[in-house]
């Protein structure tokens, strides 16, 4: 999980936020990974798996395991 204001305003914001998270799923061995933003939402798929955007209120009133 990465967590910063905006992803798209900046895209060497995303770049480095997708690549880090990229590096910690394969570490992990995760297919699956969230990067919560302030009001962005989106899907990312990588080689490595699948990334969620979610902005802040989503992420604090989703149920995760």
């Amino acid at each position: 999980m990465q967590v910063c204001e905006t992803l798209a305003a900046r895209p060497e914001a995303q770049r480095r936020e997708v690549t880090s998270l990229v590096e910690a799923m394969r570490e992990m061995k995760l297919k699956e990974g969230t990067i919560v933003t302030r009001n962005e939402s989106e899907e990312i798929e990588t080689p490595t798996g699948r990334i969620t955007v979610l902005p802040a209120w989503r992420f604090l009133l989703s149920e995760f395991p």
